[in-house]
């Protein structure tokens, strides 16, 4: 019995493979080598010009597969930084996800003009981190500065402030 097999078509394949890529967040590339990061923290505070991020490539594999099915998360995405949701989320065996990679030194801080982050259409465009963070905050209406702090916390905080001064200044007016 003969077979005949289908020419395969590595442009066509290229293009289904590009067609079911999806866009992840928190993931750049180090311009020196092009290495794969995660970018845990944009910004450091006090430090706006520079962030955190990891190799994933160090873990070991069930470290790595955990740890890369919790950045591909719902959750995950939705965060404004990875290092705050990492924070809550745990590796198979019961160890915190973020304290691990502390203890661990497998967090790395960089400068922001260091790292690069894909987008567009094809993931074919690059953006600075320290660019792509100019321009969050200015969406945000704040400062670069003040993307080390998650802006949505930093508003819940003053609104609970400026109910706690009401309050004490009331109890002080009463007495």
């Amino acid at each position: 019995m003969i077979q005949t097999m289908m020419p395969v078509d590595p442009s066509g394949l290229d293009a289904d493979l590009k067609a079911t890529k999806r866009f992840l967040k928190h993931i750049g590339s180090l311009k020196e080598d092009n290495a794969k990061v995660a970018i845990i923290f944009r910004t450091v505070p006090d430090e706006p010009g520079n962030c955190l991020v990891m190799g994933p490539k160090f873990l070991d594999d069930t470290y790595h597969n955990a740890f890369m099915k919790t950045l591909e998360s719902a959750e995950a995405q939705n965060s404004f930084e990875l290092g705050t949701y990492l924070a809550r989320s745990m590796f198979p065996d019961g160890v915190n996800m973020l304290a691990y990679l502390h203890e661990g030194n497998f967090i790395k801080k960089m400068p922001t003009k260091n790292i690069t982050v894909s987008f567009g259409s094809n993931y074919n465009e690059t953006i600075g981190l320290d660019e792509l963070n100019k321009l969050i905050a200015k969406e945000k209406g704040i400062t670069v500065e003040e993307l080390a702090v998650d802006p949505d916390a930093k508003k819940a905080q003053t609104k609970d402030t400026t109910k706690t001064k009401t309050t004490d200044a009331k109890k002080k007016s009463t007495k």
